[in-house]
């Protein structure tokens, strides 16, 4: 399998500007870079739990794909979910979202309104839409979808 760019691990709220960045670091490096990720380039703060603030999915001991996840009071936040392009489509998004299968409380996220190979994943979670954020994402400018699964409905 040919080798191309990096993975990247960035982290932050949602919100944060992560997407952003990435993109800018794509449009200058296209050659290098490709994916943004999660909170691993830094030693684990205290309190923070492999597993539990991020799983992660390796192939040939390469890291290929993450979920971040941010607990908040009675809920819980994907914040980033990504798997390298050269593994998409191999079952590593649903692989990596079973590790939510025992929450039993709220799950929310925002998906891109582009992004319907995601929904469906997401869906197939028992994630539902329950409303939309207008030009919520930036470079392209795109409404984010936001979905919700209550507790372990899956």
């Amino acid at each position: 399998m040919e080798q191309k760019g990096k993975l990247v691990v960035i982290s932050g709220f949602s919100g944060a500007g992560k997407g952003t960045l990435m993109k800018a670091l794509l449009a200058a490096h296209p050659d290098r870079y490709a994916l943004s990720v999660s909170a691993t380039t830094r030693d684990p703060r205290p309190g923070e739990k492999d597993g539990v603030d991020y799983f992660f999915v390796e192939k040939d001991k390469e890291m290929v794909g993450f979920l971040a996840i941010q607990q908040l009071v009675g809920e819980l936040e994907i914040t980033n979910i990504a798997v390298k392009k050269a593994y998409q489509g191999c079952g590593l998004g649903s692989q990596l979202l079973t590790n939510l299968d025992q929450i039993d409380f709220p799950i929310f996220l925002e998906v891109r309104a582009s992004n319907t190979s995601a929904q469906a994943l997401y869906q197939k979670f028992g994630f539902k839409v329950i409303g939309e954020r207008k030009r919520y994402y930036h470079n392209p400018i795109e409404d984010a979808i936001i979905m919700k699964r209550e507790g372990n409905e899956r």
